[in-house]
């Protein structure tokens, strides 16, 4: 009878640990995608990070990318501890390659917002913009030294028709063709530049500026937006570490996630054998 149970038990312990292996390997987080790491609020996969970052933030063919409405951008790189996120839009000029765009955008309700000092410059605007009469455009002393060194040292001004100036920042007409977008306006809903609607032939974003003559080899050029780790959805169906709580711990960071996942799993197994062993001796 005592063999009987023991082989019971020790049956139920393999068949138990086994299980929860697969439970571990179910929960587990990629720890980054792309060369970037994914601490919380990121997550690579359902039930990893926070729940009203998913559908936002994505790892692609082992590239991580940035959905909005207005488009698909690439994740270049995260800055913890500071909650900011780079991204890259593909149709964005720089110094070197101007280009046609459209809009930039972020949906109202997300956890994002453009950084404060991020530096988002409309190229190829027409004098008859409705830029101008909403008064639009920074007109500070650094706004207008931006557009003066673009249209001065960026060879690629000249295929959007603008012509470089020494008295002057790239003017058609009466109104410059250049404009640094005012950035209390992108705080405001709808959180978005229409292009096309404002017309405009291109912009470029630049989040560091280092010396104001030199566009093509100082400046940082992508879009800097702000996060907040502690954003919950609107529906609030999930707490603030996403479906499964088990992977709190892989959102953190990747050295606490091994660590955490093998002080659980010697703690459960420990539990079991304890079981196992008070079952044996009762029988």
């Amino acid at each position: 009878m005592v063999k009987m149970v023991t082989s019971v038990t020790f049956t139920t312990l393999i068949f138990l640990l086994i299980h929860s292996s697969w439970m571990v390997i179910a929960w587990d987080c990629e720890p980054s995608c792309g060369g970037i790491s994914l601490n919380y609020p990121f997550g690579a996969s359902s039930g990893c990070g926070n729940a009203a970052f998913q559908s936002y933030v994505n790892c692609t063919h082992g590239k991580l990318y940035f959905y909005t409405p207005t488009g698909t951008y690439r994740v270049q790189s995260i800055d913890y501890s500071n909650n900011v996120m780079i991204i890259v839009d593909p149709h964005m000029s720089t110094c070197s390659s101007m280009q046609t765009s459209n809009a930039i955008g972020l949906p109202i309700g997300a956890p994002f917002s453009f950084a404060t000092y991020n530096k988002v410059i409309l190229l190829g605007c027409s004098e008859t913009s409705s830029l101008y009469g909403k008064q639009s455009c920074d007109t500070s002393t650094e706004a207008q030294e931006i557009c003066r060194s673009i249209s001065q040292n960026c060879a690629g001004i000249s295929e959007l028709g603008v012509v470089a100036a020494s008295d002057s920042y790239g003017t058609v007409g009466s109104h410059p063709s250049c404009c640094v977008y005012s950035s209390s306006l992108l705080q405001l809903a709808p959180y978005e530049v229409d292009l096309p609607l404002l017309q405009c032939t291109t912009y470029t974003s630049v989040y560091r500026i280092g010396s104001i003559q030199s566009p093509q080899t100082s400046w940082l050029y992508g879009i800097a937006l702000q996060y907040d780790p502690s954003f919950s959805s609107p529906q609030g169906q999930y707490g603030p570490y996403g479906q499964n709580p088990s992977c709190y711990v892989c959102q953190r960071a990747e050295d606490s996630q091994a660590s955490a996942r093998s002080a659980d799993w010697i703690t459960g197994l420990l539990f079991l054998v304890a079981t196992a062993i008070v079952a044996i001796s009762l029988a």
